[in-house]
């Protein structure tokens, strides 16, 4: 039975395409648009490989020319996305699965230069469709270390859900890191739920008061943002390790958060939600998330994640202000830079 329905993919003609991408199977000349990023450390960051000489650029696109037609479970299909202008910016790479039939895993990396402008998302949905609607896959999955928020939003956006935070479950680059896990079924990708104005107003409430802990390079920070979100008797509380409440007004809970982050041990600090649950009723929404944060403190590297539940009403010009929220932290790690 397993013979039968892991069958080699059905091959598209490509070029597959978007409302601004062209998506083909990457080739030999292709290899100084892929080395442009693949050869950043910014971009290496978060993948398996140090930045990338033009050999092993070479020889990676080698690699994923030699099993483009995904004919064996385990082989890897590198698709160039190309814009208008015959630019390719980045990789869309799908890999067929060597534990289960139908099944695939879905990796990306692009040039920062289209980074924040929908591509990334635009060509990943089509490949996921190349993957479901062309090949006949029954479920998709990806993987992302805690501190790829960029990666881990992008595959919230196009429909993949976190199934699983595995910790310290891959040692990369001299650290043992926590990896998240996303997965899509063909059946969800074809019926996506569209989320109302409600949600995305709670998404930006709380994408707000997350950003606002951010700090680079020691520069100067407040968190007037986290202020601007929280209603002026707001209820929060942290649940510690032995089970014990701590309960704070908005003052108590920012002071010593803006002087850390002002002070000179934590030099760079990122939190970030990589996965959420959102229920409105009526006046009253619930956001329950998952959320990683990372930074150096003291000129060391540190990662950790955590659970947090706000509760939101609605204020009176139609938006949104958090009027409670509690939260756990799990231990710190270690982390490379």
């Amino acid at each position: 039975m397993t013979e039968q329905l892991d069958r080699t993919p059905t091959q598209p003609d490509y070029p597959v395409r978007t409302g601004r991408l062209a998506l083909r199977p990457v080739r030999a000349d292709d290899l100084d648009a892929v080395h442009a990023y693949r050869s950043l450390p910014a971009i290496a960051r978060h993948l398996p490989h140090e930045p990338h000489t033009r050999e092993e650029t070479r020889k990676t696109l080698e690699r994923l020319a030699a099993g483009q037609a995904l004919a064996a479970p385990g082989d890897w299909l590198g698709l160039a996305v190309e814009t208008a202008a015959g630019r390719v910016v980045g990789e869309v790479l799908l890999r067929r699965d060597d534990r289960a039939p139908l099944t695939g895993e879905i990796g990306f990396v692009f040039h920062p230069d289209v980074h924040g402008t929908g591509v990334a998302a635009e060509a990943v949905t089509a490949a996921l469709g190349l993957a479901f609607d062309t090949f006949g896959w029954h479920r998709v999955t990806g993987v992302c270390t805690v501190r790829n928020t960029a990666s881990a939003a992008l595959m919230r956006r196009v429909g993949m859900r976190l199934e699983a935070v595995a910790r310290q479950d891959v040692h990369r680059k001299g650290a043992w890191l926590d990896r998240l896990h996303f997965a899509v079924l063909a059946a969800e990708h074809r019926r996506p739920r569209p989320r109302s104005a409600d949600e995305r107003a709670v998404d930006a409430a709380v994408t707000a008061f997350y950003a606002a802990f951010t700090r680079r390079g020691g520069e100067p920070v407040t968190l007037d943002g986290v202020r601007a979100v929280l209603a002026p008797d707001a209820v929060i509380e942290r649940v510690n390790p032995d089970g014990t409440v701590d309960r704070m007004d908005t003052e108590s809970f920012i002071a010593p958060r803006e002087a850390l982050l002002g002070g000179p041990d934590l030099t760079d600090f990122t939190e970030a939600e990589v996965a959420a649950t959102t229920l409105v009723a009526g006046a009253t929404a619930t956001r329950t998330g998952e959320y990683a944060k990372w930074g150096v403190r003291a000129g060391k590297a540190f990662s950790g994640w955590g659970r947090k539940t706000f509760r939101l009403g609605r204020a009176e010009d139609g938006g949104w202000l958090v009027e409670s929220f509690c939260w756990t932290d799990e231990p710190e790690a270690p982390a490379a830079h």
